[in-house]
């Protein structure tokens, strides 16, 4: 666990075999927010961690950006530890979330979807998540700057840097067909990400970047 930007937490775990590393968030805000759960091994380091951080608070939203094991594998586990806490995903998620026996507070939200609360306010782009294309979401939390862009800015999956210097619109300008496989929603999400102006973006795998 390293803070790796202004009270946003990073948890890793890397697949050995290929160097592939796994992060997962939180954001220590009012209310807190948790970024993707990681897998349910994951949560076994993670969880004692992130009840230190808190100490004594609430996680407020647990966003997840598609239905993948290592976006909401540990979701049941949080949910058991954190009740009260709001499910932030796509429509589609949600309905996959119900069908695995998952009940909680779940916001279903797309790309018009706006959640303001105390210290927060969240804003979400639609993102064809890869292979299938199934309907996922990305998260920009405006008032901090930090956006969580799961699998698009993936730039190696190795270790490396915790973060880069970067520029975030020849970030959005470098995803490709490799990310989404389908040209004209793949014009859609990146002219969609080029009006967020983020500080910090957390990745789902690899170097972190920095604006």
């Amino acid at each position: 666990m390293i803070e790796i930007f202004q009270g946003l937490y990073r948890f890793t775990v890397t697949v050995p075999s290929i160097g592939f590393t796994i992060h997962h968030y939180l954001l220590a805000s009012e209310p807190a927010v948790l970024f993707a759960t990681g897998t349910m091994d994951e949560v076994k380091s993670s969880l004692p961690e992130i009840e230190s951080i808190l100490n004594g608070r609430k996680i407020g939203y647990i966003f997840v950006s598609h239905f993948e094991s290592d976006e909401c594998g540990g979701l049941p586990v949080f949910l058991e530890r954190f009740p009260e806490a709001k499910v932030v995903c796509s429509k589609l998620a949600a309905r996959e979330l119900l069908g695995y026996g998952i009940h909680a507070d779940i916001i279903p939200a797309d790309g018009t979807t706006v959640i303001e609360d105390e210290d927060i306010r969240l804003r979400f782009v639609d993102y064809p998540s890869e292979v299938h294309l199934q309907d996922g979401l990305l998260c920009c939390e405006e008032n901090s700057g930090v956006v969580y862009s799961s699998d698009v800015m993936l730039r190696g999956f190795g270790q490396g840097p915790d973060a880069e210097d970067s520029v975030w619109e020849e970030l959005v300008d470098a995803v490709g067909t490799d990310r989404v496989p389908d040209p004209a929603r793949l014009q859609r999400m990146k002219d969609s990400l080029k009006a967020w102006k983020p500080r910090f973006d957390a990745t789902g795998h690899g170097p972190c970047h920095r604006f």
